[in-house]
């Protein structure tokens, strides 16, 4: 019997761990997790501070300081909604595969591409990081603490890797002021809902 209800187990965890979620495509610029009821914008911003809309997201991603997309997010009214937000790093994890793999030229986008099209791409994987920008990584509300009092920092995720991150908003000098010139700029995705 324990055999029985261990292998259940096992089948359950294994099936829970690798089946795609539930998505409700609700039109071509939002889309609803059906296992926590939030509602997405499908494609990330763009100029305008507006999602791309087009069923493929084809178009080019505008990146935004984190106090930028903070404020995008919740002054976006889009698809008859104005609740949108920046989401936390839990519900930006909530869309993650993890467990897809990148190796040598091949690339997997962490997020389902019939949900969330164009997430990742060829052309961007390998060569849009820089010190500043990165077309890979999205911000997320939730502020990385740190015991430091030099640096505000926030997570973020790369949707390629599935990898979390802390990143650094501003520095501060000793008098907390802050002293970036160039913050660093990242793709949004806003999220609605519960």
């Amino acid at each position: 019997m324990k055999k029985i209800i261990l292998s259940l187990f096992f089948i359950t965890f294994v099936t829970a761990l690798y089946s795609e979620k539930s998505y409700r495509i609700l039109s071509r610029g939002s889309v609803r997790d059906n296992s926590t009821n939030l509602i997405w914008t499908r494609c990330p911003l763009t100029d305008g501070d507006q999602p791309i809309y087009d069923f493929q997201c084809d178009g080019g991603k505008k990146l935004y300081s984190w106090s930028e997309a903070v404020d995008v997010c919740k002054n976006l009214v889009f698809e008859g909604r104005s609740d949108w937000r920046l989401p936390n790093i839990t519900e930006l994890q909530s869309i993650v595969f993890s467990y897809h793999y990148v190796t040598g030229e091949a690339y997997y986008s962490q997020v389902s591409d019939k949900v969330f099209p164009n997430t990742i791409s060829k052309s961007n994987i390998f060569d849009s990081c820089t010190s500043d920008t990165c077309y890979l990584h999205y911000w997320s509300s939730t502020p990385a603490l740190i015991k430091s009092g030099s640096v505000d920092m926030a997570w973020t995720i790369n949707f390629c890797y599935g990898d979390t991150f802390r990143d650094i908003i501003y520095l501060k000098d000793w008098g907390g002021n802050n002293i970036t010139d160039k913050p660093k700029k990242k793709a949004v995705r806003c999220v609605a809902g519960p």
